[in-house]
């Protein structure tokens, strides 16, 4: 009986399983936008068609500056997170 293959990927010089590791789709402006695990896709490209099916909206989305990129997890929980819940510097409003 042979043991599942365990991928990894280096990330800032780092060695991390891939499966921990997090695409993470980021708006325009920097923001987190959503996430998913880092074994569902093996490209910037393919981790786009998971978020956004048709090509003419991926299209769109990237000349409007949407971007994906593989994090690990310690950045998931750095950036990423307070993203997601709305808890970033993003989402601040100036007082009124």
């Amino acid at each position: 009986m042979s043991s599942p293959l365990l991928l990894t990927v280096t990330l800032d010089g780092v060695n991390h399983p891939l499966a921990a590791c997090r695409w993470v789709r980021y708006a325009p402006n920097g923001c987190a936008t959503g996430s998913m695990l880092g074994d569902e896709a093996t490209s910037p490209e393919t981790a786009a068609t998971t978020f956004t099916s048709t090509r003419r909206d991926r299209e769109r989305e990237h000349r409007r500056g949407v971007r994906y990129r593989l994090v690990s997890p310690d950045q998931w929980h750095a950036t990423v997170r307070a993203c997601l819940l709305g808890e970033c510097a993003h989402h601040t409003r100036p007082a009124a």
